[in-house]
């Protein structure tokens, strides 16, 4: 397995300083998620047709790959315009990855909308996710994050399986996972099939609220010791992007 981090963790550094971070502390490559404090990664101008060559050959030249394009896209809303509008906009992120040599784009599942159920959303999201398999650049995939409402892996799982396209991948975020009320060796077991990537991070439970605080290793609920152990079980040979 090879080791990233994501930008999430440092959304107002710039490329140069990604880059140096990430050769200094041994990281093989990076998850894009913001730049220069800003998520929307497709106004900046690193990535326009103009100075992207320039961008990816700087990541090459330093020998640090880009491993993920993160999106905020989701596919739960009730209306098929909404969705549709989703649909492009990961297939925006999708040719941006293309352009920079990432393999894969992150988007979520999400949150059951007022109106439907969670059969409904489950089919509304494996819909959306074959629609943008079918029109994906050649080399890139998309992943589903364990996240929001199906943050547990075998409602995730059960959402790939229904998209049934083998560029629809699953991203294992493994905080997400074990807040839902998965353990990870079960976790694991049921990723495995779908694992493109891997989420990780450590957080602990906050009284009354369904959202865990991100904390530093060691000091939350997430067993990295336990986690590593498992993946090392997998025969998984892709990233863990930290978080």
């Amino acid at each position: 397995m090879k080791l990233a981090f994501s930008t999430l963790g440092c959304p107002d550094w710039d490329i140069s300083r990604i880059v140096e971070a990430a050769q200094r502390l041994g990281y093989q490559g990076v998850e894009l998620r913001a730049i220069s404090g800003t998520l929307d990664l497709l106004s900046r101008p690193e990535f326009t047709p103009k100075q992207i060559g320039e961008t990816r050959a700087y990541f090459e030249d330093h020998g640090i790959e880009i491993c993920c394009i993160d999106t905020s896209c989701t596919f739960h809303a009730t209306e098929q315009t909404e969705r549709l509008a989703q649909v492009e906009l990961a297939l925006a992120h999708a040719e941006l990855a293309a352009r920079l040599g990432a393999s894969l784009i992150r988007v979520f599942p999400d949150k059951i909308q007022p109106g439907a159920n969670r059969k409904q959303t489950r089919d509304f999201i494996a819909d959306s996710l074959r629609l943008i398999a079918e029109r994906l650049p050649r080399d890139v995939e998309v992943g589903l994050e364990t996240h929001g409402d199906f943050a547990r892996t075998e409602a995730a799982a059960e959402i790939v399986t229904l998209a049934d396209h083998p560029k629809v991948q699953l991203i294992w975020d493994v905080a997400n996972s074990v807040a839902a009320g998965d353990s990870i060796p079960y976790a694991a077991r049921r990723v495995k099939p779908y694992l493109s990537h891997i989420h990780l991070r450590d957080a602990r439970p906050v009284t009354e609220s369904e959202h865990w605080l991100p904390v530093l290793a060691g000091r939350g609920s997430v067993s990295f010791v336990e986690t590593l152990a498992v993946i090392a079980t997998l025969n998984y040979d892709a990233y863990i992007s930290f978080e």
